[in-house]
C-alpha cells in the first residue's frame, strides 16, 4: 500500500508543474512551445532524445557496514523546435536531485517544481506514518519539509528517519510508472549549455558538442542536422483473445511483435575554399611581379611574370563547398518485456483468489526479447536502420493486461574527415510501451438440477 501512495504521488507531479507552467506559457514563455492553453503537453512537436543514463558520485549510498552503492542517474529528455531540453528524470533520480540539488543540476533548471525539499516533501511527505511524524517533531521539526532542508543543507542524514527499504520502492517505481509521470525540468540554451543539462551532452542533435571537430569558416552559412522521428512498436498481432496457457489444450499462448525504424541523420555542412591564386597584368606597372613556382596559378604563367613590374598576384576567389552526409545511426541492442500491471495483479488475488481457491499469480514478469526470440537488426542502402523480433507462441500463464515495453539502444553517428572520425550525434536509448490482454474463461457452478 505504501508503494502505491509514492507512486500516487509521483504522478502527480507533472500535473503540479504543468498548470503553474501552463499559466506562464505566453508567447513570450519558454513553455508555450511545450504546452497546450489546458496544460497538456505538446509531444507531438517535440524530438524524443530518448533515455541517458550516467554515474553520478552525488546518487551513492552508504548501506550500514560502510559499504558505498555506486547508481546512475537516468534522464528521459525532449528537444523543443528552439532547442531547450525538457528532462524528465526518473523516480530515483529525482529523489537524489532533490537532496543533491546543486551538484546534480536541478538549480540549473530554468522551471521546476519548487526546490529540493518541495520534492522531497511530496515524495515522501503524505506517506509519512504518525510515529515518523512524532520522531520529526521531538527533534525540532514541525513541518516535514524543515527536516528534508535541513538534510539538503547537510545538517541531517536522511537514512536516519527514511528506511533503505524506500530506496527499493524508488527503483520500482521507476520501472513501473516510466518517466510520463515524472516531474518536468525545463533547461534553456540546450545545445549551447549541454555541459549544465542533467544527462550532458549525449544524444543531443547537434554537430560536434565539443564545437571543435567541425571548420567553422566566417563566411560560409552554418552547420545543420536534420533527423525525422523514429518508428517503435510493440503489440499482440495473434490470436485476438489469447488465453491463458493452463487453460488453453493447444497450449497456443500469443504472438507479439517488436519493431523499429530510425531515419538517419542529414548533417550539412560547408567547407570554406579559396582558388588558386592568378597572375594577372596591371596597368599601373609598380607591382613586383608574379614569383614562381608558376604550378601555384590558377592560370598561364612563365619565367617573364617573375619579377615583372607589369604582372602582379590576384588572390584567388573564397567559395563555400557544400558536403551533405547521411549517416546511419546504428542500433546496438533491443530489449523487450512484458510485465502484468498492479490492477491486475490485484485482481488475481483479491477478486479471482476469492472465488477460486487455487488462483494465484503464476509468471508475472519476463524477457520477451532477448529471451524468448533474438532481434533482427541490419540498416539498408537507404541508411534506414531497423530491428525486428517476433515472439511466437508466447506462453502467458497469468490473465490480464501485461505493460509490454521495448528499449532500443543505438550507436549514436560520426563520420570521416580527413581521416578524423567526428561524433555528430551521441549514443541514445528509445523506448515504446504497449498492453496485451490475455482472458481466462470463468466457470460457473449451478446446482445439480438446474435447467
Amino acid at each position: 500500500m505504501k508503494a502505491m501512495r509514492f507512486l500516487f504521488l509521483i504522478a502527480f507531479l507533472a500535473f503540479l508543474v504543468a498548470p503553474v507552467a501552463a499559466v506562464k506559457a505566453d508567447g513570450g514563455s519558454p513553455w508555450s512551445e511545450i504546452l497546450n492553453p489546458d496544460g497538456t503537453i505538446q509531444w507531438s512537436k517535440l524530438v524524443d532524445l530518448g533515455n541517458t543514463s550516467n554515474p553520478a558520485t552525488w546518487m551513492d549510498v552508504t548501506l550500514p557496514g560502510g559499504m558505498v552503492v555506486h547508481q546512475n542517474a537516468t534522464f528521459h529528455r525532449y528537444e523543443t523546435p528552439s532547442g531547450n531540453i525538457l528532462v524528465l528524470p526518473d523516480p530515483v533520480t529525482l529523489f537524489f536531485m532533490a537532496i543533491h540539488p546543486q551538484e546534480s543540476g536541478l538549480n540549473n533548471a530554468q522551471s521546476m517544481l519548487g526546490d529540493g525539499a518541495s520534492i522531497l516533501t511530496l515524495l515522501i511527505g503524505n506517506s509519512l506514518s504518525p510515529e515518523q511524524k512524532a520522531k520529526l517533531a521531538s527533534l525540532g521539526y514541525v513541518d516535514p519539509r524543515q527536516f528534508f532542508q535541513a538534510v539538503i543543507d547537510g545538517k541531517e542524514n536522511i537514512w536516519s528517519f527514511i528506511n533503505f527499504n524506500f530506496l527499493g520502492e524508488l527503483f520500482k517505481m521507476s520501472w513501473d510508472s516510466g518517466f510520463l509521470v515524472n516531474a518536468l525540468l525545463l533547461y534553456l540554451n540546450g545545445v549551447a549549455d549541454c555541459a549544465n543539462i542533467p544527462g550532458g551532452c549525449a544524444g543531443l542533435l547537434a554537430h560536434c558538442p565539443n564545437g571543435s571537430c567541425l571548420p567553422k569558416p566566417s563566411l560560409c552559412p552554418a552547420a545543420t542536422i536534420a533527423q525525422n522521428p523514429p518508428t517503435l512498436a510493440i503489440q499482440k498481432i495473434a490470436p485476438d483473445h489469447p488465453l491463458v496457457v493452463g487453460q488453453d489444450p493447444a497450449r497456443r499462448g500469443a504472438d507479439i511483435q517488436a519493431s523499429v525504424s530510425i531515419p538517419p541523420v542529414v548533417l550539412t555542412w560547408y567547407e570554406q575554399v579559396q582558388d588558386p591564386p592568378t597572375c594577372s597584368t596591371t596597368s599601373a606597372g609598380k607591382s613586383g611581379g608574379c614569383p614562381g613556382p608558376g604550378s601555384k596559378y590558377g592560370n598561364h604563367w612563365d619565367p617573364s611574370m617573375e619579377g615583372n613590374p607589369a604582372y602582379q598576384v590576384v588572390d584567388g576567389k573564397i567559395r563555400c563547398v557544400k558536403h551533405v552526409e547521411v549517416l546511419p545511426e546504428k542500433i546496438t541492442s533491443v530489449q523487450a518485456t512484458a510485465q502484468l500491471n498492479p490492477e491486475s495483479q490485484s485482481w488475481i488475488l483479491n477478486d479471482l483468489a476469492g472465488k477460486y481457491y487455487q488462483a494465484y499469480i503464476h509468471n508475472p514478469q519476463f524477457n520477451l526479447v532477448p529471451g524468448k526470440v533474438q532481434a533482427t537488426i541490419g540498416c539498408g542502402g537507404d541508411n534506414i536502420c531497423s530491428a525486428k523480433a517476433l515472439a511466437t507462441s508466447v506462453p502467458f500463464a497469468d490473465p490480464g493486461t501485461f505493460d509490454l515495453r521495448m528499449y532500443v539502444s543505438t550507436a549514436g553517428t560520426s563520420f570521416t574527415w580527413k581521416g578524423v572520425t567526428i561524433p555528430i550525434t551521441q549514443p541514445r536509448v528509445l523506448s515504446a510501451q504497449n498492453a496485451a490482454q490475455i482472458y481466462v474463461t470463468l466457470v460457473t457452478l449451478l446446482p445439480a438440477g438446474a435447467p
